[in-house]
């Protein structure tokens, strides 16, 4: 049986191209890769349970010895995986996909998404177990103690009020705490688990986290903090309970660390121009690289890059944790904020706002090289005669004031196009 990993490990549909069988494959193939001591955790997602007791059995027939979280956020186990003795990590999670999706993420001895290229074509024996003998103690119940303990340095002289919006997701129990461990004065709303993410959604967008907007205002809050369904992500909300682009927050993040550091900060190939433009404001050195975290990451440590960010919220903070992390970043975003005394309205509106539009289009097949050269051909008319033609990370076409962006998803069958 060959698994099929894309950019975020393996993802689909439970029941169609994620199932049991999935999850039996893969134990047999990380306990032959990665090493027998593995840390495991899982979303609420209904089909996230049945999943574990798949990849438990298939990892136990092994000899595998398993450290089971439970429900925690993915960075928490990540993590977990790199400062724990662990030859790797397994989290089972769709992230921010509908709640009939699911999935697996895959982290080495070092806390670090494992390359999807390293075990992409790699096949193992379909086989199904036959009443393998569990022993209890080859299965170790644990909290994710160091990762709480890391978070704790992260202290405020001031006591921000903070709404946390967990959406029902992985971060309901452990964001609060930490947050109020950070000395934060912090309520949650949609702070119970629930794999069907009835309050909004597992992605936290403009429209999703209207109700948050609202509450922030209402309660005269200092920002609203929400996260995806694994708590990879982070979506900010400003005192006034308005609602910025994310690009913006990530530039207001860039320029708030490149007036102790220039860099270099790395962000994916669509990310707003705005945001190039207020690093080279302040001196620092901002480079682009592909799409995705587990991509940006070998990016990121190959450029010698100390922070990387996408503007979906996925933010890695190298010094801290080797996955993106949204409880993580939301304390570090703030605590810039009070060394700077700013709030979250002054320090975006250092941004300017640039219209963008992301669509995407579905295809049945992957781009040609003849059809990336015809495509840049056709996107340099548009963009003018004297744009740049990057390739590298898909087709971009830029100018002075406008660029365009083509590129096939790592995910699904489909062109993402952003302007």
């Amino acid at each position: 049986m060959t698994l099929q990993f894309g950019s975020s490990g393996i993802r689909g549909k439970y029941g169609v191209t994620i199932g049991p069988d999935t999850a039996f494959e893969l134990a047999k193939i990380l306990t032959r890769d990665l090493g027998l001591k593995l840390a495991l955790a899982r979303d609420p997602r209904l089909s996230s349970s049945v999943l574990r007791s798949a990849f438990l059995s298939a990892a136990l027939e092994q000899g595998a010895r398993i450290t089971d979280y439970d429900m925690i956020p993915t960075p928490a186990l990540a993590y977990q995986s790199g400062h724990t003795h662990e030859s790797g990590g397994v989290m089972i999670t769709a992230s921010h996909n509908p709640p009939e999706y699911n999935g697996f993420k895959i982290f080495n001895s070092k806390g670090e998404t494992f390359d999807d290229e390293t075990i992409r074509s790699r096949t193992v024996s379909k086989s199904k177990a036959k009443n393998p003998k569990v022993k209890l103690h080859e299965i170790e119940t644990a909290k994710p103690t160091e990762y709480k303990e890391r978070l704790s340095h992260i202290q405020f002289e001031k006591e921000w009020r903070i709404v946390l919006d967990p959406g029902n997701g992985a971060t309901c129990q452990l964001a609060p705490e930490i947050y109020r461990q950070s000395s934060t004065k912090a309520t949650a709303m949609n702070s119970f688990p629930d794999g069907n993410f009835p309050s909004r959604g597992s992605e936290p967008t403009r429209d999703s986290e209207a109700s948050l907007c609202k509450v922030v205002a209402a309660a005269n809050a200092d920002a609203g903090v929400a996260f995806d369904g694994d708590g990879d992500r982070v979506y900010i909300i400003d005192e006034k309970g308005n609602c910025p682009l994310q690009d913006r927050v990530l530039g207001s993040y860039i320029i708030c660390l490149a007036r102790k550091s220039k860099g270099p900060f790395l962000v994916p190939v669509d990310a707003s121009m705005a945001i190039e433009e207020a690093a080279t404001k302040y001196g620092a050195k901002l480079l682009r690289g592909p799409v995705g975290d587990a991509k940006l990451l070998v990016e990121m440590k190959k450029v010698g890059a100390s922070f990387a960010g996408e503007p979906s919220g996925a933010w890695i903070h190298g010094e801290y944790n080797l996955c993106p992390d949204g409880i993580l970043s939301g304390l570090l975003y703030l605590k810039q904020l009070e060394t700077l005394d700013l709030s979250v309205s002054e320090a975006v509106n250092e941004i300017p706002e640039y219209f963008m539009v992301r669509k995407s289009v579905s295809v049945a097949k992957k781009m040609s090289a003849s059809s990336v050269t015809s495509l840049s051909r056709e996107l340099e008319k548009v963009i003018g005669k004297d744009s740049t033609i990057e390739t590298k990370f898909g087709v971009r076409v830029s100018s002075d004031d406008s660029w365009v962006l083509v590129r096939e998803s790592g995910t699904e069958p489909v062109i993402r196009i952003t302007t």
